[in-house]
This record gives C-alpha cells, sequence and structure tokens, in this order.
C-alpha cells in the first residue's frame, strides 16, 4: 500500500483549446493531489496474478495564466472555488492472471486474462440554477476485459519464435473515456471495440 500527497504552487496543467485541438499550457494558482494504492501479486509455479487499486483525487484553484482560453463564467468560478482536475479519476483498476505450460525444453503454452477499470474522468456539470461546475461531474464508469494466448518454439541457435493472440474487449463494451465537455476537453472520445490481434515475433 503506498499513499501520496502533494500541494503546489503555479500547478501546470494541459488542455486540447478550440477547433484545432492544440495542446496548450495553463497554470492554477494552487494545487493539491493526493491519494492512496493498493497493489498485490502472487506466483506459484506457473501461476501468476495481480491487482491493483488505486483512489485519487486531483484539484486546483484559480487560473493564473492563459485566462484568454477560458470562458469569462468558468474563469470567475474557479477563481474562488477548488475544482477537479481534468485527469482526475476517482477510482481506477487493473487486474489480470496467467498460467503457463511447458510441453518439453523446446514447447511452451501461456494463457492470459486481464481487466481495467475506471470511474470515470472528468466532464461539467450544472447547478440547480443552470450554472456551469467546471469539471465538477464525471462520465459513466467503465471496463474492459482481455484475453490471449502464447505458443513458444525453442529454435536452435537459442532463437525463440512467439505466436501470439489477443482479443481486446471481450464484452465489447462501449464506453466514453471524454464527453467534450470539461476543462481542455472540446472533442469526445472513446475506448477501443472489440479487436482481435495476431503477432509473430523472433527473438535471436
Amino acid at each position: 500500500m503506498d499513499g501520496y500527497y502533494k500541494t503546489a504552487r503555479h500547478q501546470l496543467d494541459d488542455g486540447l483549446f478550440g477547433q484545432t485541438l492544440i495542446l496548450s499550457a495553463f497554470n492554477y494558482a494552487k494545487g493539491q493531489v493526493y491519494g492512496v494504492e493498493f497493489t498485490g501479486s502472487y506466483d506459484q509455479g506457473g501461476f501468476s496474478a495481480y491487482a491493483n487499486v488505486a483512489w485519487s483525487v486531483a484539484q486546483g484553484k484559480d487560473w493564473e495564466s492563459a485566462q484568454f482560453l477560458f470562458d469569462p463564467n468558468d474563469l470567475a468560478y474557479v477563481q474562488n472555488h477548488w475544482i477537479y482536475l481534468d485527469h482526475d479519476q476517482r477510482v481506477t483498476g487493473s487486474f489480470g492472471m496467467s498460467y503457463t505450460w511447458h510441453e518439453g525444453i523446446h514447447y511452451s503454452t501461456q494463457v492470459y486474462t486481464d481487466a481495467i477499470y475506471g470511474s470515470g474522468l472528468r466532464q461539467d456539470a450544472t447547478d440547480g440554477f443552470g450554472n456551469t461546475i467546471p469539471n465538477g461531474a464525471s462520465v459513466p464508469d467503465y471496463y474492459s476485459v482481455n484475453l490471449g494466448a502464447a505458443q513458444s518454439f525453442k529454435l536452435p541457435h537459442d532463437q525463440t519464435l512467439v505466436a501470439r493472440l489477443d482479443v481486446v474487449n471481450l464484452t465489447d463494451n462501449i464506453y466514453q473515456l471524454r464527453s467534450g465537455s470539461g476543462v481542455g476537453v472540446n472533442a469526445a472520445q472513446y475506448g477501443e471495440r472489440l479487436g482481435f490481434f495476431g503477432s509473430l515475433s523472433l527473438t535471436f
């Protein structure tokens, strides 16, 4: 388990502004980031597994540079309120396991699965009076499960050939990473759909 806390002056951040989506830098007069992370792993014979879960808060207050990039109402709000940074995601998790069979000195087979989970990045919200709260809400939580298998062949002269097949987003879950609203977020972004990938690699 690890914990961390950071307080900053002139907190640097980046955003994509305007229709051309050019990355631009700006500063918060004050910043604070804190959280805790839990990590575990297990290995026994050909089996291995890992898990990682993190809880985090990242906030800033008062834009003090590049103010021309922002809506005047948002600028006035952030001057007197802490807001969440656009990359703030409250809970993030990753999990995986694999098993390897050794059919002899020349062959081995590995199967594996892993998954990711996120509680969602930030987007704008509105209060009861219709006023915008920058980064005041988050997109829905999401997950993705992946599967794969790899077959290894030992070749002469210490060479190894590996044939690998991966299935990404097994459940074809449709999820948004960005909604197109929020500080420095002007385009919606989605996670990868169901995909099949194969490869051959030679180590020599």
